[in-house]
């Protein structure tokens, strides 16, 4: 069984690239406005990433089971028609991607920032055939 969790460290670059190019259209009379903007935006990126990471992707041995901290979703391995995987420009500098799964009713589960998602959709493939 493989379990794995998303990757954190693409999140914290890129809310970073967003907040450098936010900071520049906005006036800051004060260093004090400025530093309570920063403290507020990355709490909140903060936040984002502990839900992010509450996120388990387990790779059983007949199915697919997706842990967040409100569901657990189990897709079986018989249920996925075709799957497919995707690594962005900052994804490949950090080794990770998304996982497409769709079903064979059409719907389409998406596992993201997989660490090594190469690898994984390999497991997965060896699974699904």
């Amino acid at each position: 069984m493989l379990v794995t969790k998303p990757t954190v460290t693409k999140t914290v670059v890129k809310g970073t690239i967003l907040i450098f190019i936010f900071s520049l259209f906005l006036d800051f009379y004060k260093v004090f406005d400025f530093i309570l903007f920063l403290v507020i935006v990355y709490s909140l990126l903060f936040l984002y990433i502990i839900w992010k990471r509450m996120h388990t992707y387990e790779f059983d041995e007949s199915e697919i089971i997706i842990k967040t901290p409100f569901s657990k979703k189990k897709i079986m391995y018989s249920t996925i028609d075709d799957a497919f995987f995707s690594i962005g420009f900052l994804a490949k500098r950090f080794h990770c991607g998304s996982i497409y799964l769709i079903l064979k009713d059409k719907k389409v589960e998406i596992i993201r920032d997989v660490p090594n998602p190469e690898e994984v959709f390999e497991i997965l493939k060896k699974k699904v055939i």
